[in-house]
C-alpha cells in the first residue's frame, strides 16, 4: 500500500528531523 508507507515514511522523518518536515508533510495532507 503506497498511501501506507509514504504516510510511515513521513512520520518516521518528522521524528528524525527538524519541524520544518513535519510543517511540509502536514501541509500536504491537509492541501
Amino acid at each position: 500500500n503506497l498511501e501506507f508507507r509514504l504516510k510511515k515514511q513521513g512520520r518516521i522523518a518528522a521524528e528524525s528531523s527538524t519541524g520544518t518536515w513535519t510543517t511540509v508533510w502536514t501541509d500536504g495532507l491537509t492541501s
